[in-house]
């Protein structure tokens, strides 16, 4: 039996779950573009006697949603750019400098990978509001990228650890520094990992609720999801208001992925090979 053949039996398992997981979807996409005349109608995949483009303009202003996206893209660049410049060079000093406690040092960031933050949500709080970072995107941003860098870490060591140290070694006769052999010779030949340390930094950063909550307090400071919140409980009877805002929050971060999964998953694979 061919590899191709083989496949089959696996997409046919797993068509239903595609259907279920891709089923809600549609049907929001779809009633996003309805009257609420059609939206109370009994079939929700019915596609509409006219696209109602006009849900999306009148969502997009009454929500205030360009406020909200313009929050969420400065939360979301400040987190890749940190957690860029913070986990690339860990993960080099990790697995490539030799220092006394190294190895410790490393299992102390992977310990933070068992910790929910829900529970140092308190203490985290204490800290934001010591420095006067409460309710400021600055804030926000600092909590998710010391959120998100143990696994930053990890993935850039993984990575790093199955590059050969003679590259070090012929960067080193040459006079280059560590920052140097990281920066022109290491992050070169790592973009799969440091597109999946962006990808997973992004996405988790758009959806994140949780932090934004405790932190965000002010609406015109306020992310996406908890501008989206606000939204559906004010207009909770306009279907076609919530389901259009609804698709505006999720619909650029569900295009990121698609447009860049094959090289989240080349990363991530090479980086768990390597690793």
């Amino acid at each position: 039996m061919s590899v191709r053949n083989r496949e089959w039996p696996v997409a046919l398992a797993l068509t239903p779950v595609l259907i279920l997981i891709l089923a809600p979807f549609v049907w929001l996409l779809i009633s996003s573009f309805k009257t609420e005349a059609e939206i109370g109608r009994a079939d929700p995949f019915t596609w509409p006697a006219d696209l109602m483009w006009r849900n999306y303009l009148d969502a997009w202003q009454i929500g205030g949603f360009g406020d909200l996206v313009g929050n969420s893209l400065i939360n979301l660049v400040g987190v890749v750019l940190l957690s860029l410049i913070t986990c690339a060079p860990a993960g080099y000093a990790l697995a490539k400098i030799r220092f006394p406690g190294r190895e410790w040092l490393f299992y102390a960031f992977i310990l933070g990978l068992t910790v929910p933050v829900q529970a140092i949500v308190i203490p985290l709080y204490q800290v934001l509001f010591g420095l006067n970072l409460v309710n400021t995107l600055a804030g926000i941003v600092l909590v998710q990228v010391s959120n998100g860098i143990p696994f930053g870490i990890f993935l850039m060591r993984s990575f790093f650890i199955g590059v050969p140290d003679d590259l070090i070694e012929a960067a080193k006769i040459d006079g280059a520094s560590h920052f140097q052999i990281l920066t022109k010779v290491f992050l070169p030949i790592s973009t799969p990992a440091v597109q999946a340390l962006v990808i997973i930094s992004a996405l988790s950063t758009w959806n994140d609720f949780f932090l934004p909550l405790i932190v965000l307090i002010s609406p015109d400071v306020q992310t996406l999801p908890l501008g989206l919140v606000r939204f559906a409980s004010t207009y909770a009877s306009d279907y076609r208001l919530v389901f259009s805002g609804t698709v505006i929050s999720f619909l650029p971060i569900i295009l990121l992925y698609i447009l860049m999964q094959r090289r989240f998953t080349e990363g991530l694979t090479q980086g768990a090979i390597k690793g």
